[in-house]
Protein backbone atom coordinates (compact mmCIF):
# COMPACT_ATOMS: atom_id res chain seq x y z
CA UNK A 1 0.00 0.00 0.00
CA UNK A 2 2.87 2.45 0.92
CA UNK A 3 4.79 1.51 -2.24
CA UNK A 4 1.30 2.54 -4.05
CA UNK A 5 1.03 5.73 -2.86
CA UNK A 6 4.86 6.63 -3.21
CA UNK A 7 4.21 5.42 -7.00
CA UNK A 8 1.32 7.75 -7.35
CA UNK A 9 2.95 9.99 -5.43
CA UNK A 10 6.04 10.60 -8.44
CA UNK A 11 3.36 10.12 -11.01
CA UNK A 12 1.48 13.33 -10.45
CA UNK A 13 5.40 14.95 -9.56
CA UNK A 14 6.15 14.24 -13.11
CA UNK A 15 2.88 15.57 -14.26
CA UNK A 16 3.86 19.04 -12.68
CA UNK A 17 6.78 19.16 -13.28
CA UNK A 18 6.53 18.37 -17.23
CA UNK A 19 3.74 21.52 -17.02
CA UNK A 20 4.60 24.34 -19.49
CA UNK A 21 2.95 27.55 -20.12
CA UNK A 22 2.39 29.48 -23.45
CA UNK A 23 5.21 30.78 -25.06
CA UNK A 24 5.77 34.09 -26.31
CA UNK A 25 4.78 32.74 -30.32
CA UNK A 26 1.69 31.38 -28.72
CA UNK A 27 0.31 34.76 -27.00
CA UNK A 28 1.75 37.09 -29.75
CA UNK A 29 -0.28 34.58 -32.35
CA UNK A 30 -3.92 35.06 -29.56
CA UNK A 31 -3.11 39.03 -29.50
CA UNK A 32 -2.98 39.19 -33.33
CA UNK A 33 -6.20 37.59 -33.83
CA UNK A 34 -8.06 39.06 -31.59
CA UNK A 35 -7.05 42.60 -32.83
CA UNK A 36 -8.37 40.84 -36.49
CA UNK A 37 -11.42 40.42 -34.87
CA UNK A 38 -11.68 43.59 -33.16
CA UNK A 39 -10.87 45.81 -36.66
CA UNK A 40 -13.38 43.60 -38.79
CA UNK A 41 -16.14 43.76 -35.50
CA UNK A 42 -16.11 47.27 -34.14
CA UNK A 43 -17.04 49.26 -37.25
CA UNK A 44 -20.04 47.19 -37.64
CA UNK A 45 -20.81 47.55 -33.84
CA UNK A 46 -20.52 51.25 -34.30
CA UNK A 47 -22.73 51.43 -37.63
CA UNK A 48 -25.31 48.89 -35.90
CA UNK A 49 -25.20 51.25 -32.56
CA UNK A 50 -25.94 54.32 -34.58
CA UNK A 51 -28.32 52.62 -36.80
CA UNK A 52 -30.62 52.06 -33.27
CA UNK A 53 -30.28 55.49 -31.88
CA UNK A 54 -31.60 56.54 -35.37
CA UNK A 55 -34.65 54.46 -35.43
CA UNK A 56 -34.89 55.36 -31.83
CA UNK A 57 -35.55 59.03 -32.82
CA UNK A 58 -37.35 58.79 -36.02
CA UNK A 59 -40.04 56.22 -34.25
CA UNK A 60 -40.15 59.15 -31.66
CA UNK A 61 -40.96 61.62 -33.96
CA UNK A 62 -43.74 59.28 -35.84
CA UNK A 63 -45.34 58.87 -31.95
CA UNK A 64 -45.19 62.64 -31.97
CA UNK A 65 -46.93 62.99 -35.63
CA UNK A 66 -49.58 60.81 -34.50
CA UNK A 67 -50.01 62.86 -31.14
CA UNK A 68 -50.01 65.91 -32.96
CA UNK A 69 -53.05 64.24 -35.14
CA UNK A 70 -54.76 62.87 -32.41
CA UNK A 71 -54.77 66.49 -29.95
CA UNK A 72 -55.87 68.46 -34.01
CA UNK A 73 -59.23 65.96 -33.57
CA UNK A 74 -59.75 66.05 -30.30
CA UNK A 75 -59.39 69.73 -29.41
CA UNK A 76 -60.25 70.85 -32.39
CA UNK A 77 -57.06 73.28 -32.85
CA UNK A 78 -53.83 73.22 -35.03
CA UNK A 79 -50.56 71.79 -34.04
CA UNK A 80 -47.20 71.54 -35.32
CA UNK A 81 -43.93 69.53 -35.30
CA UNK A 82 -41.30 71.96 -35.28
CA UNK A 83 -37.83 71.29 -36.30
CA UNK A 84 -35.16 73.30 -34.73
CA UNK A 85 -32.20 72.76 -37.08
CA UNK A 86 -30.04 75.07 -35.29
CA UNK A 87 -30.26 73.14 -32.10
CA UNK A 88 -31.18 69.73 -33.09
CA UNK A 89 -34.81 70.11 -31.52
CA UNK A 90 -37.41 68.22 -32.83
CA UNK A 91 -40.69 69.65 -30.81
CA UNK A 92 -44.79 68.72 -30.78
CA UNK A 93 -46.20 72.27 -30.59
CA UNK A 94 -49.87 73.32 -29.31
CA UNK A 95 -49.74 76.93 -29.81
CA UNK A 96 -47.94 78.85 -31.89
CA UNK A 97 -47.72 81.83 -29.26
CA UNK A 98 -48.12 85.60 -29.34
CA UNK A 99 -45.95 86.25 -32.24
CA UNK A 100 -48.09 83.94 -34.73
CA UNK A 101 -45.19 82.00 -36.24
CA UNK A 102 -44.50 78.53 -35.38
CA UNK A 103 -41.36 77.28 -34.63
CA UNK A 104 -39.94 80.61 -32.24
CA UNK A 105 -38.87 80.73 -28.78
CA UNK A 106 -42.89 81.87 -27.61
CA UNK A 107 -44.35 78.61 -29.01
CA UNK A 108 -46.43 76.45 -26.48
CA UNK A 109 -44.24 72.83 -26.49
CA UNK A 110 -46.01 70.15 -25.41
CA UNK A 111 -43.01 67.84 -25.15
CA UNK A 112 -39.63 67.88 -27.47
CA UNK A 113 -36.22 65.91 -27.49
CA UNK A 114 -32.81 66.48 -28.99
CA UNK A 115 -31.08 64.51 -31.33
CA UNK A 116 -27.68 64.56 -29.63
CA UNK A 117 -29.02 63.16 -26.41
CA UNK A 118 -30.31 60.01 -28.47
CA UNK A 119 -26.68 59.23 -28.93
CA UNK A 120 -25.35 58.37 -32.07
CA UNK A 121 -23.87 61.72 -33.58
CA UNK A 122 -27.36 62.31 -35.15
CA UNK A 123 -28.32 65.36 -37.21
CA UNK A 124 -30.58 66.95 -39.42
CA UNK A 125 -29.32 66.15 -43.23
CA UNK A 126 -29.20 63.80 -46.29
CA UNK A 127 -25.58 64.32 -46.75
CA UNK A 128 -24.63 63.37 -50.14
CA UNK A 129 -27.32 61.32 -50.62
CA UNK A 130 -29.60 63.74 -52.51
CA UNK A 131 -33.46 63.98 -51.68
CA UNK A 132 -36.05 61.28 -52.01
CA UNK A 133 -37.45 60.29 -55.16
CA UNK A 134 -40.75 59.59 -55.31
CA UNK A 135 -42.94 58.16 -58.95
CA UNK A 136 -39.69 59.05 -60.61
CA UNK A 137 -39.58 62.45 -59.29
CA UNK A 138 -36.80 63.93 -56.87
CA UNK A 139 -38.41 66.07 -54.03
CA UNK A 140 -36.89 69.59 -53.25
CA UNK A 141 -33.34 69.45 -51.98
CA UNK A 142 -33.17 69.95 -48.32
CA UNK A 143 -29.84 71.86 -47.38
CA UNK A 144 -30.62 71.96 -43.81
CA UNK A 145 -32.45 68.28 -43.91
CA UNK A 146 -35.72 69.97 -43.46
CA UNK A 147 -38.28 70.40 -46.63
CA UNK A 148 -41.05 71.43 -44.50
CA UNK A 149 -42.24 75.32 -45.56
CA UNK A 150 -43.72 77.52 -42.67
CA UNK A 151 -40.14 77.78 -40.55
CA UNK A 152 -39.50 74.13 -40.89
CA UNK A 153 -42.52 73.09 -39.40
CA UNK A 154 -44.92 70.25 -39.74
CA UNK A 155 -48.55 71.56 -39.34
CA UNK A 156 -51.67 69.68 -38.48
CA UNK A 157 -55.15 71.46 -38.74
CA UNK A 158 -58.51 69.97 -36.93
CA UNK A 159 -59.40 68.49 -40.65
CA UNK A 160 -56.25 66.39 -40.42
CA UNK A 161 -55.20 68.12 -43.46
CA UNK A 162 -51.10 70.06 -43.23
CA UNK A 163 -48.49 71.42 -45.17
CA UNK A 164 -46.24 68.40 -46.93
CA UNK A 165 -42.41 67.88 -46.61
CA UNK A 166 -39.73 66.04 -45.39
CA UNK A 167 -37.13 65.75 -42.49
CA UNK A 168 -33.67 63.82 -43.28
CA UNK A 169 -31.54 62.66 -40.09
CA UNK A 170 -28.54 61.13 -40.49
CA UNK A 171 -26.22 59.65 -38.21
CA UNK A 172 -22.26 60.26 -37.64
CA UNK A 173 -21.58 56.69 -39.20
CA UNK A 174 -23.84 57.07 -42.29
CA UNK A 175 -26.82 55.42 -41.95
CA UNK A 176 -29.94 57.49 -42.46
CA UNK A 177 -33.28 57.65 -42.85
CA UNK A 178 -36.40 60.22 -44.12
CA UNK A 179 -39.81 60.95 -43.13
CA UNK A 180 -41.78 62.21 -45.54
CA UNK A 181 -45.34 63.61 -44.49
CA UNK A 182 -48.58 64.33 -46.77
CA UNK A 183 -50.85 67.10 -47.06
CA UNK A 184 -54.20 65.21 -46.63
CA UNK A 185 -55.01 62.75 -43.89
CA UNK A 186 -51.69 64.00 -41.86
CA UNK A 187 -50.16 60.50 -43.10
CA UNK A 188 -46.23 59.59 -43.04
CA UNK A 189 -43.93 56.95 -44.89
CA UNK A 190 -40.63 56.65 -43.26
CA UNK A 191 -37.70 55.77 -45.49
CA UNK A 192 -33.76 54.51 -45.06
CA UNK A 193 -31.03 55.02 -47.12
CA UNK A 194 -29.95 51.51 -48.13
CA UNK A 195 -26.85 52.20 -49.76
CA UNK A 196 -27.84 52.48 -53.16
CA UNK A 197 -30.97 54.73 -52.49
CA UNK A 198 -34.16 55.38 -50.00
CA UNK A 199 -36.20 53.06 -49.17
CA UNK A 200 -39.35 52.87 -47.78
CA UNK A 201 -39.90 51.27 -45.21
Amino acid sequence: MHTQALRMSKIKKGIIAGKKGFTLAEVLMVMTIIGIISAISLPALHYLYCSTCLKAAVYELCDMIKEAKHNALNNGTYYSITFNTSSGVISLVSDKGEDETWNTSDDRVVRSFRLSDKGGGLRFSQGSYGPLKIDGKYLAEAPDGVSFPTNNTCVCNPELTGNSGVVYIMSVAGSAMAVKMNSTDYGYAIYRWDGKGWAQM
